[in-house]
């Protein structure tokens, strides 16, 4: 049988457990899953910036820029509860002139944010141009998600929980001790000094996005989803 490393597979004595480990001899276990997935969903985060002496003009300029932005946002099947744009930022600019040792205006800077949640994430690269043709004027950042997340998570968990049984019997035999029962089980890990059993990592499962492939570009690679659970058995 191979051996166990850094003796990570340990009997617990009682003068080192803490609340949430039982006082009998025991082992405690992790049991892991991850799997690899392509996002059919992105976030997009852009806004548009206007400076100018006069504050209404630097309003409506930013104003007609965000209802274009709107309106294709629309067109590329955004839903209007996947779409906000914040309220105006103003902000007075000033500039430093070293000749009058003064401050002197150089106009209103007028700013808003839009946030998009785009389904269809093939259209992303397309999406991107037209927001700067209409004018916008920075991006800020892009998150990328799977839009089914709570549902693997849910898939992954049982994975995990089939993990760590067979690292519990994997470490008993190890020993060449017997389980007896089940004594606790956690999502998170236990309030303890010692640290868990860790099998050898699982394989990784790749899925394909069903949203289609990304221009080479804009390729955003994979996202990992992960699944942990915490398990203490008693041994006879």
């Amino acid at each position: 049988m191979r051996m166990i490393s850094s003796l990570l597979a340990t009997f617990f004595c009682a003068s080192s457990l803490a609340a949430a480990l039982p006082e009998q001899p025991h082992l405690y276990v992790e049991g892991s899953a991850k799997m690899q997935v392509q996002p059919d969903r992105a976030t997009i985060r852009v806004a548009i910036s206007e400076t100018n002496k006069q504050l209404v003009a630097a309003k409506n300029k930013v104003d007609s820029v965000m209802a274009k932005a709107i309106k294709l946002s629309e067109r590329f099947g955004i839903k209007k509860d996947d779409i906000h744009a914040d309220q105006l930022n103003v902000h007075r600019q000033t500039r430093y002139n070293r000749n009058t040792n003064e401050e002197e205006f150089e106009g209103f800077r007028v700013v808003r944010s839009l946030t998009l949640t785009l389904e269809k994430i093939e259209s992303y690269p397309e999406l991107l141009q037209e927001l700067v043709n209409a004018g916008i004027t920075q991006f800020n950042n892009t998150e990328f998600s799977v839009s089914n997340r709570d549902e693997l998570t849910d898939k992954l968990k049982k994975e995990a929980i089939k993990d760590a049984k067979l690292a519990a019997s994997e470490l008993a035999d190890e020993f060449d001790v017997d389980l007896d029962k089940l004594y606790s089980v956690s999502f998170a890990p236990m309030n303890g000094p010692s640290v868990p059993y860790l099998r050898q990592a699982s394989s990784m499962r790749m899925m394909d996005s069903e949203s289609g492939s990304y221009k080479e570009a804009y390729n955003t690679g994979a996202i990992t989803i992960n699944a942990q659970v915490y398990a203490v058995y008693l041994i006879k």
